[in-house]
């Protein structure tokens, strides 16, 4: 339609599209309605503009199997109890753009697993099968705790399908949508991310996915990385374990896979990636999970991309001015837009978030917190030494039962503790996940302990005074130190309450 107009129609369909783009749809409505009403045919082009504009954006944020059901035609779901080789399939688990997912039991190991069947227009070529093959077999090189671990490529039937470990937890997407997250969780969590992040890129793999929905936490506080059906090999470093140096990626320069809102630059325009290019990603998902805003955010994906091409994202300290500084700095080197600018690696990342880590580990907060731990721990030395003494004064019993259940009870704790000091100072962005994971545990064994202390009190207030007020004495101060100085030292050096 554009060949009708003049030049100056042009370039106010030009400006007014660029104007409409970010806006909501009955606003963008509005403005061009009111701006273009002298003007009929600019009006229209940049309706139909946007019109389109808006379709393949929908395109872009519709997962692959629905905004593409074509590529699933030839691939029926599988019913339950299906035998696929020697998989057994329990359920379906969803769709993604590699095909379909399935739970399954391994009926060799007797193990679950996740089988992903791959959409047959991806593996019809033999070529491409066997670059799939060979990138699955890097992939399966892989043996790291963050990394969701794949266990095999089969072929049956002329189908492939990848057996993968099934991760029970919850996605990075829920943590973000909870809105929940604390400046130390970010910086464990980036640095938990890039560590696992860092292990693909030294066996040569670049992930080009990563998304808060392929990032789970597990149970016990963990990350994996998942999914990796569109990893490819870096021909830049050195090659996985079993493949070939010749070997040809899945994909090729000119071809886009990903997912748009966490693309690099180069990605979105069909160039080579490599490890800068996970990095980028990295730096979208930190910068969204530290905000809970998309650092390139735009009223529709093609408005994404195209800040994502054109447009910085405004500093993470502006928007979380609570973060550590070096944290944010690590953002914005990774969300640079040319490559070069960026961390070559995960490794790299990994490097400057445990310097922001030491660099946090000195604040007076945390040395009043570390002093705390190590003052309970010998507490609980103190009470196993007071219980034994009771014990060679009153032998009973009861007292020979406390003192072996106390004495227990206490090395467990004081290991407890020292391991949380350890983490402190050597690993200290890791601290936020061994809190979490020790917490209730080293609750449990205070109450016990002050409960041990306070029965072998009672056991012996009647023969010997003293050692019973100590007892006593201890008791109560194990107790108070767990209800009121325990939360309040945390606060003081992390800034929440766990």
């Amino acid at each position: 339609m554009t060949g009708g107009m003049t030049t100056e129609q042009q370039r106010r369909v030009a400006r007014l599209f660029e104007a409409a783009v970010d806006l909501e749809p009955s606003r963008a409505a509005s403005f061009i309605a009111s701006d273009a009403a002298d003007d009929a045919v600019v009006r229209n082009e940049v309706l139909s503009l946007l019109a389109s504009h808006s379709r393949a954006g929908a395109f872009l944020q519709q997962p692959i199997g629905d905004a593409a059901p074509e590529l699933f035609d030839d691939d029926p779901a599988l019913a339950p109890g299906t035998s696929v080789g020697p998989y057994v399939i329990v359920r379906e688990l969803g769709r993604g753009g590699m095909g379909r997912v399935y739970l399954a039991t391994d009926s060799r190991l007797g193990r679950t697993v996740a089988l992903k069947a791959l959409a047959p227009d991806l593996v019809r070529d033999s070529a491409q099968r066997e670059r799939l093959r060979r990138e699955a077999r890097a992939a399966a090189s892989l043996s790291h705790p963050g990394i969701c671990t794949v266990y095999a490529l089969e072929e049956v039937d002329g189908e492939l399908y990848i057996a993968t470990e099934v991760v029970d937890g919850h996605t990075l997407r829920d943590e973000i949508a909870s809105a929940s997250r604390r400046s130390a969780d970010v910086l464990a969590t980036a640095l938990e991310l890039a560590t696992a992040l860092a292990a693909a890129h030294a066996a040569g793999l670049v992930h080009r996915d990563l998304k808060p929905e392929n990032v789970m936490r597990t149970g016990d506080g963990r990350l994996k990385i998942v999914d990796f059906g569109l990893a490819r090999i870096d021909p830049a470093r050195s090659n996985p374990r079993g493949v070939a140096a010749d070997t040809p990626p899945i994909t090729h320069a000119g071809v886009v896979a990903g997912t748009p809102a966490y693309m690099a630059p180069e990605q979105i325009e069909g160039g080579s990636v490599d490890a800068r290019t996970d990095v980028f990603a990295f730096g979208v998902l930190v910068y969204e999970y530290a905000s809970g805003v998309h650092p390139f955010g735009g009223a529709s994906p093609l408005a994404t991309i195209a800040r994502v091409l054109e447009h910085d994202a405004q500093p993470l300290a502006v928007r979380c001015p609570d973060l550590p500084a070096g944290l944010s700095e690590v953002v914005t080197r990774c969300l640079r837009k040319r490559a070069a600018d960026r961390f070559g690696s995960a490794a790299e990342i990994v490097g400057a978030l445990k310097a922001t880590g030491d660099a946090m580990g000195g604040a007076p907060g945390t040395r009043w917190w570390r002093t705390h731990q190590l003052v309970v721990a010998a507490l609980y030395v103190a009470a196993a030494v007071l219980a034994w003494q009771i014990k060679e004064w009153v032998e009973t019993p009861l007292t020979v039962a406390i003192f072996i259940v106390l004495g227990g009870v206490a090395t467990v704790g004081a290991v407890l503790r020292g391991h949380l000091v350890f983490t402190d100072r050597m690993n200290r962005p890791r601290l936020t996940v061994e809190r979490r994971r020790t917490r209730r545990g080293i609750v449990l064994i205070d109450f016990v302990l002050a409960a041990m202390l306070m029965i072998d009190a009672i056991a012996t207030g009647g023969v010997r005074a003293l050692p019973a007020v100590f007892a006593l004495s201890l008791a109560v101060g194990v107790s108070l130190a767990s209800v009121v100085l325990e939360p309040a030292t945390t606060r003081a050096a992390f800034g929440d309450e766990e």
